[in-house]
């Protein structure tokens, strides 16, 4: 038999298989287990796919086993039960050698090669030429590489007394395992010594039912013995008796009265085997009942060792929440630098617009919020009715898109006073509302909502060119339709939170998806605490702050959370003052604001609510002149005064 010209092996070794792989499964060309197996036609011998392909372009078309004719094209895919034989056959993986202990079937091995955590990668700095661990990257980047990036914010001795209290945490979770260690080491020897005394005590008790034994035998021994006696006795007086017979009644008188004493001491001795019956089942009880008392004593020593290890678990779940604390107080405090403090004194103006009411309509109203003059303020209307429509900033002009049975788009110029709306040249291709907008590098991006002409909900992720005629280019598809969802721009990905895909709120979605806006594609996140709809939203740093919105059981929530994008890790901030949903949010330096909406008790809210990062409660701004929900807000560029 030829061999291969060629040292590579193209099969998988058997060493690396969990249990040995029989013979008859190993290519004859490699003599590793076969991988992609063919046969050649005549008498079906099975090769690797790469070993044959290498050995018919390198030696005759025939095959190596049996010489028969054979070439590329005449090699025959290998029975389906042998394909799936191997493919459920366990095999370590690719970078075992580098630490890796998994074991997968090998149709599964290549998926996990490509996301095992030991696959070998090269750190990010352009100094740094070290070959590390996937799953290691990010800490070795951020905490051990020497070339790694430090951020000062102005906040050392914050960060430094943040970095202590971490280390005293620390100590303090070591010194707690070290005293639930050493009590239980301390329980475990007073729990031997217990045991100890309860064991002298069941052969105590062992002993003394045993002697009690002996007593009850040795009685019933001389019971046996008085009986016999009795017996000979009373063979004897048979035998007087007979001899007798001729005797005087004398005779007979006192022999009726040897009887009666003989009945008077059986009747004693009835009552005195009695009376020992009697004790041995005092004994019997007696024992049942300190046997009883010792398990119930066992039973009082698990349950405090069980509070003791509840105990322990409360403390471990404090020390964690301290520390979640901490790592949130961190985050604030990066944001405690003079330039941010500066920045968080100009706060922005808002503007918000449109939404409804059933008492007052506010489809067309627009104010402005001032924080110098600390009131709002009522400012041009729009042209038409904009209720759960979406708004974005995009090249000095705000953008109203559709809403409520309506594909109008409207503009206001930020740069010419006084503010007027202005009815854009196109329109939407469609009634569109409760959908989202965002720009991503000068692109409109269109994400789901209600589609009213079609009475359905959108499952497609669009860029909207704003031409004459506006025009909808498809870039991706969402695994679900939704809307009443949150939206928002994280560096170059836009990310799509909770919604719901029917018209209950039953249907609230918990899935958070990431749509690359440079690949055009969309993919699953780490889920929201819960299912979530008609929610608001707003960006802080790396991070999206959800607020409030409704459950899936129709539940009201004033809940505020952080959610990261990277982990999936969500940090609980303060509730906000009320209860609402479809209300809307913006965010200006470090301050969260929050207008309008409708509570659990279906009131339409005009009140409005600000929140500073970094502090501990909410706080009431002025009320809108209008109550609204279903509205739209931004922030207006201080560079200028709109009221």
């Amino acid at each position: 038999m030829s061999c291969c010209p060629t040292e590579e092996k193209y099969g998988y070794e058997g060493c690396r298989f969990e249990r040995d792989v029989d013979e008859n499964f190993h290519c004859s060309i490699c003599y590793n287990v076969l991988k992609e197996p063919r046969m050649c036609t005549k008498n079906e011998h099975v090769f690797c796919l790469a070993c044959i392909t290498q050995y018919l372009s390198v030696n005759s078309q025939t095959c190596p086993e049996c010489s028969e004719h054979l070439s590329e094209d005449t090699l025959r895919r290998a029975p389906r039960a042998l394909n799936n034989y191997l493919s459920k056959l366990r095999i370590n993986c690719d970078y075992a050698n580098r630490g890796c202990p998994q074991f997968t079937c090998v149709e599964e091995l290549k998926n996990h090669v490509a996301n095992c955590g030991f696959s070998p990668v090269l750190c990010s700095k352009e100094e740094c030429s070290m070959v590390i661990d996937k799953k290691d990257r990010i800490h070795h980047e951020t905490v051990l590489c020497e070339y790694r990036k430090f951020k000062y914010y102005g906040c050392e001795q914050t960060q430094e007394d943040v970095k202590a209290m971490k280390r005293s945490l620390m100590e303090l979770n070591g010194e707690v395992k070290a005293a639930k260690q050493t009590k239980l080491e301390n329980n475990h020897v007073d729990m031997e010594k217990f045991l100890g005394k309860l064991e002298g005590s069941l052969v105590e008790l062992d002993g003394k039912v045993e002697v009690a034994n002996e007593k009850i035998e040795n009685n019933n021994l001389e019971m046996k013995q008085i009986v016999g006696r009795l017996e000979g006795r009373l063979v004897e007086l048979d035998g007087k008796v007979e001899a007798a017979n001729q005797k005087t009644e004398n005779n007979n008188l006192e022999m009726e009265k040897i009887v009666r004493r003989l009945e008077e001491s059986l009747i004693e001795l009835d009552g005195k085997v009695e009376t020992m019956n009697k004790r041995h089942d005092e004994i019997k009880q007696e024992v049942k009942k300190e046997v009883g008392e010792v398990r119930k004593e066992v039973r009082d020593v698990k349950e405090n060792l069980c509070k003791m290890d509840k105990d322990v678990d409360e403390v471990k779940v404090m020390v964690s929440q301290m520390l979640e604390k901490i790592n949130v107080l961190e985050r604030m405090n990066k944001l405690s630098s003079p330039t941010d403090e500066l920045l968080n004194n100009l706060k922005e103006d808002i503007l918000v617009a449109g939404g409804y009411c059933l008492s007052v309509k506010t489809g067309k109203s627009t104010e402005i919020y001032s924080w110098e003059k600390n009131g709002w303020f009522e400012a041009a209307r729009m042209n038409d009715e904009h209720i759960g429509a979406s708004l974005i900033s995009y090249k000095g002009k705000l953008f109203v898109f559709g809403g409520d049975g309506n594909k109008k788009i409207e503009t206001l110029d930020l740069n010419e006073l006084p503010l007027k709306w202005n009815k854009f040249c196109g329109e939407l291709p469609y009634k569109c509302d409760d959908h989202q907008t965002v720009v991503y590098q000068q692109r409109v991006i269109h994400i789901g909502g209600y589609i009213s002409g079609k009475s359905r909900r959108s499952n497609v992720i669009s860029e909207l060119e704003l031409t004459s005629p506006c025009a909808m280019k498809d870039l991706c598809q969402m695994p679900e339709p939704r809307d009443c969802h949150g939206a928002e721009i994280l560096e170059d990905k836009v990310l799509i939170l909770g919604g719901q895909k029917s018209h209950y709120c039953k249907h609230a979605m918990d899935s958070v998806l990431e749509f690359d806006a440079t690949k055009n594609e969309c993919k699953e996140l780490s889920p929201l605490p819960h299912p979530l709809t008609e929610l608001a939203t707003v960006r802080w740093l790396d991070q999206v702050i959800v607020l409030g919105g409704r459950d899936k059981n129709g539940q009201v929530l004033n809940d505020v959370f952080m959610y990261d994008c990277k982990t999936g890790k969500i940090i609980v901030l303060p509730s906000m003052l009320e209860k609402r949903y479809e209300c809307c949010s913006v965010i200006t330096g470090n301050t969260i604001v929050v207008m309008g909406g409708i509570n659990e008790e279906d009131e339409y809210l005009n009140s409005a609510e600000c929140f500073t990062m970094g502090g501990s409660t909410w706080e009431y701004l002025p009320a809108m002149n209008k109550a609204r929900y279903r509205a739209v807000a931004d922030v207006l560029p201080s560079t200028r005064k709109y009221v």
